[in-house]
């Protein structure tokens, strides 16, 4: 988290319990289509994490993240109301009652009914460990596990308590939701080599360089594996035996980062090559076919789907 709260990088309060309003919403990032949110959130920070409580009326609103690319993971259950999320021009409709979706893209949500869910949003890098191969894409799942109701029981017990929470009890909360959403991630995407094995904690250390440094244009397998003391054929094979490769993994958040800028109002000022340059790829020739490969979509299409 390079020393700042959980609170503090969301652009939050940097206090534990933290209760927004329709104006402090908007001033995270938080807006409402019509110019009506009609919600309230309830926000507790547990030294990486924050849990939060949300709940409103039937509306439609939009979020863009204080930092385009904000490397962050909400876990989010819905206790609540359906709902419509758009994707790539399209409203998707659903009433599972889990969604698992990256914070740190811009995301525009549909509600026609009253609304409640609960969230845990959790620092990428801190489930990397867990689940090195994030997905990108928006999951929804139909049915919850006997671990996700307890889960989620233990997020809104956590959210809805006043009782304020010493530096020592708020790590042990951190360590513990920590712990429930990596279990839950490893097991829903498959994870398939066993936690702490050489070759996983080789590629988790991997995934967290690639993670921080991707925007560098000199970052690539070869120097990632001259920095992790192992040879380029090693560190390939690793990526390789989990359905991946080092180079894939690089363009893959490059990506991200060129996507979240494109889709976010503020940064219409910077042309493509200028997006292109401060995501890592060397060229705008690269980051589009990075992000037609990966998104279907060109950087123009990008901008213009925001909405």
């Amino acid at each position: 988290m390079n020393g700042e709260s959980a609170a503090g990088i969301e652009g939050l309060a940097d206090r534990s319990i933290t209760v927004y309003e329709q104006g402090d919403l908007a001033r995270t990032g938080v807006r409402g289509v019509d110019g009506k949110l009609g919600m309230a959130a309830r926000v507790r920070a547990y030294g990486g994490i924050l849990v939060i409580g949300v709940s409103g009326s039937g509306s439609e609103f939009e979020r863009r993240p204080v930092r385009p690319g904000l490397p962050t993971i909400d876990i989010i259950f819905v206790q609540q109301g359906e709902f419509a999320y758009l994707e790539e021009g399209a409203w998707i409709s659903s009433r599972g009652p889990l969604m698992v979706a990256p914070s740190g893209l811009p995301n525009r949500v549909r509600f026609n009914s009253d609304w409640k869910f609960v969230v845990a949003r959790v620092p990428r890098q801190m489930l990397l460990p867990f689940v090195p191969m994030l997905s990108d894409q928006v999951r929804i799942y139909d049915e919850l596990t006997v671990p996700e109701k307890a889960m989620e029981a233990f997020l809104e017990q956590s959210v809805a308590s006043e009782q304020e929470v010493s530096e020592g009890d708020s790590h042990t909360v951190d360590r513990m939701v920590l712990e429930m959403v990596g279990s839950m991630l490893r097991g829903r995407q498959g994870e398939s080599l066993p936690k702490g094995s050489p070759h996983a904690a080789l590629r988790d250390r991997v995934m967290i360089e690639i993670s921080s440094k991707s925007s560098d244009s000199q970052i690539d397998p070869a120097r990632l594996a001259r920095d992790a003391g192992v040879s380029l054929r090693h560190l390939q094979a690793v990526f390789s035996d989990a359905g991946t490769s080092v180079a894939g993994e690089i363009r893959r958040e490059r990506a991200r980062i060129a996507r979240s800028t494109l889709q976010d109002a503020r940064f219409d000022d910077r042309s493509i090559e200028e997006v292109a340059q401060q995501s890592g790829f060397g060229s705008s020739v690269s980051m589009r076919r990075a992000l037609e490969d990966i998104y279907r979509l060109s950087p123009r299409e990008l901008r213009n789907r925001r909405v």
